[in-house]
């Protein structure tokens, strides 16, 4: 027996919707646009959304993932499965994955992005993206910028970086121009750079980061003498917890806080620290005027490798 769903009092309407997972509510808001409408009024969703620019959307609930993935065929619209290596997993039609990527933010009433990357070449649409959800005044938690094909109009493209709210991660392996330069105007919790030629001294000094990641560096030594003169004086990079820098301008010719390169522990007991995937092996202390103890190695190569590990009282030495 068909309910007449639409009406239901307000209130109620509410209710149910949620108790609804994501892919009902989408099949619902296809029924008629006075259904979405009732569906978008239901109120704000702590609910997230992950697009990189193709025909897969993902939106999470609760620890749960949610895949909207295109189909050519219509008698596969809304068919649902649990797909491997997806897991919850709706077949839908998608026109331009734009579009139905804001129909979801729309409808759901999305107020955090999961992810958003450039991948496969996807540049303007990556722009196009950006400045709808710089104007929407959504956040977006990770933004991954992957080494695709030429990257026109790059300065263009930075700014629009610079204005979105991103707040957790940066993560750009895209290899830019030799004369690009750009400066951050914030940072979010963590950023991952690949070919960061272009994020130089001045940027570190400022950068409020929990954890930094640089490869490709042409930091030096007298560059990062300066960066510690700096951390040593209290309340000073008081996020700190992880820096990483990978620079072919680290050498064996200048002091880093008065030790020359490499710089290890060389006493008898052998100390491996692990920070997630990341290993440093006997670590030299170093302390700042407030008394924060940070671990500290460089190894010389060609392209030479500082790991800086801020200690907190959950972090014990391996031996």
């Amino acid at each position: 027996m068909p309910i007449a769903l639409l009406k239901f009092p307000t209130d109620l309407l509410r209710d149910v919707f949620k108790l609804c997972d994501p892919f009902q509510l989408y099949a619902l808001s296809k029924c008629s646009k006075k259904t979405q409408k009732s569906i978008k009024s239901g109120g704000t969703r702590n609910w997230k959304l992950q697009f990189c620019g193709g025909n897969l959307m993902v939106a999470s609930v609760d620890g749960l993932r949610y895949n909207f993935g295109k189909t050519e065929n219509p008698d596969d619209y809304f068919m649902t499965k649990n797909v491997a290596g997806y897991g919850n997993y709706m077949s839908i039609q998608i026109g331009d994955p734009f579009d139905e990527f804001f129909y979801l933010i729309d409808t759901f009433r999305i107020r955090v992005l999961d992810s958003l990357g450039i991948y496969f070449g996807n540049v303007d649409k990556f722009s196009n993206a950006a400045r709808e959800l710089i104007e929407r005044h959504i956040e977006v938690e990770d933004v991954h910028i992957e080494d695709t094909s030429e990257v026109k109009d790059i300065d263009k493209l930075m700014t629009l970086i610079n204005k979105m709210n991103i707040t957790q991660k940066f993560v750009c392996l895209k290899k830019f121009p030799s004369k690009f330069r750009h400066h951050f105007d914030k940072f979010p919790k963590m950023i991952l750079m690949h070919y960061s030629f272009w994020f130089d001294i001045s940027q570190l000094l400022e950068c409020t980061c929990v954890r930094i990641e640089l490869q490709e560096s042409l930091l030096s030594n007298q560059d990062i003498n300066v960066f510690f003169g700096k951390w040593k004086k209290s309340g000073t990079f008081p996020n700190l917890r992880f820096l990483k820098i990978v620079s072919k301008k680290i050498t064996n010719k200048s002091p880093i806080l008065e030790m020359i390169p490499p710089i290890e522990n060389d006493g008898n007991q052998r100390t491996r620290i692990s920070f997630g995937a990341e290993l440093i092996d006997n670590p030299v202390h170093v302390i700042n005027d407030d008394g924060t103890v940070g671990l500290l190695t460089v190894e010389l190569a060609n392209w030479s490798t500082l790991k800086f590990l801020v200690l907190d009282e959950y972090l014990n030495p391996q031996s």
